[in-house]
């Protein structure tokens, strides 16, 4: 993708996210209670499993911990997929996509998978590598071990905040995990103050959703799918 494309202005989000929920407001609320139930259900089963007396039924709910990780990535790519096809102006193709027929859910998921894993490895070596700096710094300095884990949070916030359209791209123009990974950086450092502003906007839709009983995140999170959607869609500056 070329330099000088930056993500949809913040100020034409929001209405094309509402216009894109109208269209199909049951589906994305449906896909958002699929999300929350795969993603709280096992694990208040793990939950239970993990305190039960019998050393194999606890191992069975550490397994349910772990998969309970990758259960959502399926109803969330779909509720991205459907997001992608609710915008105004998404049926025309993907540029710079050479394969036109319609994806698959399976695709879909494997796809989203290996890029969860990806991103919780790299995010993991991150976090070892800041272990390891305060073991082998602490004892000599207190000063620069605060500075080195200031600086390596930093960095690692910073690429964590990078990855933030990693998701949308993917399914928006059908890319593999590291070049969804390399687009979403390269359109996060070339709108940055843009970025921070969504970042906000997503918490803010969330934080009210989490109004009554959690019951608003059935509509939240499909407008944050909706918005996530909206702004990774480029335009040449």
């Amino acid at each position: 993708m070329p330099s000088g494309r930056e993500v949809l202005p913040l100020a034409m989000v929001l209405p094309r996210a509402w216009i894109g929920f109208g269209k199909a407001p049951w589906r994305c609320v449906g896909l958002a209670a699929l999300i929350l139930i795969t993603l709280m259900g096992p694990g208040v089963l793990a939950s239970d499993m993990q305190r039960s007396g019998w050393p194999l039924i606890a191992s069975l709910g550490h397994l349910l911990v772990a998969c309970s990780l990758l259960l959502p990535i399926a109803p969330a790519m779909a509720l991205l997929q459907l997001a992608d096809h609710l915008l105004p102006g998404s049926g025309a193709t993907p540029e710079g996509n050479n394969h036109p027929q319609p994806i698959t859910r399976l695709w879909l998921w494997r796809q989203g998978v290996a890029l969860l894993l990806l991103e919780l490895l790299i995010l993991a070596g991150g976090l070892m590598v800041l272990k390891l700096l305060n073991a082998l710094l602490i004892a000599h300095s207190g000063v620069l071990t605060g500075a080195a884990l200031l600086a390596g949070g930093l960095a690692l916030s910073g690429w964590t905040a990078g990855q933030l359209l990693a998701f949308p791209l993917l399914v928006h123009h059908r890319h593999r995990p590291l070049a969804a990974m390399e687009h979403s950086r390269r359109l996060v450092n070339g709108n940055r103050l843009k970025v921070l502003a969504l970042i906000g906007l997503l918490l803010g839709l969330n934080a009210v959703g989490l109004m009554s009983a959690c019951l608003g995140l059935l509509i939240s999170l499909p407008l944050s799918a909706l918005v996530l959607m909206a702004s990774c869609r480029t335009q040449a500056s």
